[in-house]
């Protein structure tokens, strides 16, 4: 089996996202024989040396019919059985091509469109968002992503879906010793980009400045430390570092932020707010219960929906979005803190190369 990713306008921090990790992990399958990567000539040196697979060049400033032809007589040339392509609306016109490329130089190679977000358009935008999409099912053969990325981004479905979960990259080591901090503080975490106007994250900024005022006027013991980790915008720094019960981390590698999770453990907020993200999964719920965190999440269906799926080992508490809620829901969870959760049985299903090999590379052989 011989595979092609497309992942133009797509492939960008490496190690954060399925168009990176999914190429890797098909390089390492034995039932794939080969792995391309079509994409500009600027990550050439990442598809190769990081990935190690096969790089199909994409001449920057070229004609979306010119990308098209190449990778179609690629899939000739080479037999590629399967295209996988992680869609993006910049990608739609670029995919109705290489379908009628394929087409006209009778190339059978099997084209999965994969959905890697939920629809966050709203109004007009949303149901042009549809529309397009609805026009692209003619032009593929399967869809697939996260439970909920298929449904809002399609009026109605009719090629082949398949589930494919979010996952981690890499399995972080735990301290099971640690319970607390010495100095009997208890930390709350918040990890993820608070830039997107749709994300909605002053809210959050709010609740942070109203546990700290909390904290001013009640002898709270422990005390609450919030640690947040994740691109902000200048305002919403200036913010977080006023906040006298705030540690702002910034943007933080992966892997270092495994070992402020492993050293600092406590309470992992998973916030979405509900007119943008209310079908939205969540990587954090993943990250939190790996390193054993209790969880407070918000009440949407995406959110619920995953943790149904995934059988975490303790029972998340799901808050109102409202910013007392959270505020109370924060204080309480601080004051009945005891330590680290029980260990997550099901944490390796969840880590990105089971995901490959339960869903990616079945879906890859059952066509």
């Amino acid at each position: 089996m011989k595979v092609l990713y497309l992942t133009s306008y797509v492939l960008g921090d490496s190690g954060a996202n399925a168009a990176d990790i999914f190429p890797r992990l098909a390089v390492l399958d034995a039932t794939i024989d080969q792995v391309y990567v079509a994409d500009f000539p600027k990550n050439k040196f990442h598809i190769e040396t990081r990935q190690a697979a096969r790089f199909l060049r994409l001449e920057w400033g070229r004609s979306w019919f010119r990308y098209a032809a190449r990778i179609a007589r690629k899939c000739k040339q080479d037999d590629i059985n399967i295209i996988h392509v992680f869609y993006r609306q910049q990608n739609a016109v670029l995919l109705i091509f290489i379908r009628i490329w394929l087409i006209l130089l009778r190339v059978d190679s099997t084209i999965i469109m994969d959905h890697r977000s939920v629809n966050l358009a709203q109004g007009f935008r949303s149901w042009r968002k549809k529309a397009l999409n609805l026009l692209m099912q003619i032009f593929t053969h399967h869809l697939a992503g996260n439970l909920w990325a298929v449904e809002t981004n399609h009026f109605f479905v009719f090629k082949p879906k398949h589930l494919i979960d979010l996952g981690y990259d890499s399995l972080p080591e735990v301290n099971q010793s640690i319970t607390t901090n010495n100095n009997r503080n208890i930390n709350v975490w918040f990890i993820g980009t608070l830039k997107p106007r749709n994300r909605k994250s002053d809210f959050l900024i709010d609740v942070f400045a109203r546990v700290a005022e909390h904290q001013s006027k009640a002898a709270t013991d422990p005390r609450i430390v919030i640690h947040v980790a994740g691109p902000t915008r200048q305002d919403q720094q200036d913010m977080l570092l006023k906040n006298p019960s705030v540690v702002y981390h910034g943007k933080v590698p992966r892997h270092e932020l495994y070992k402020l999770l492993r050293d600092f453990p406590g309470i992992g907020l998973a916030y979405m707010n509900h007119e943008f993200h209310e079908y939205a999964p969540s990587l954090k719920f993943t990250e939190y219960a790996i390193m054993r965190f209790s969880i407070l999440s918000s009440k949407t269906l995406g959110l619920q929906t995953q943790a149904d799926r995934m059988n975490l080992p303790s029972p998340i508490t799901f808050v109102k979005e409202n910013a007392e809620d959270w505020t109370n829901a924060i204080i309480e969870a601080t004051q009945n803190y005891s330590g680290l959760e029980p260990s997550w049985t099901d944490a390796k299903k969840w880590s990105y190369p089971a995901i490959f090999d339960r869903q990616v590379s079945t879906l890859y052989h059952s066509i």
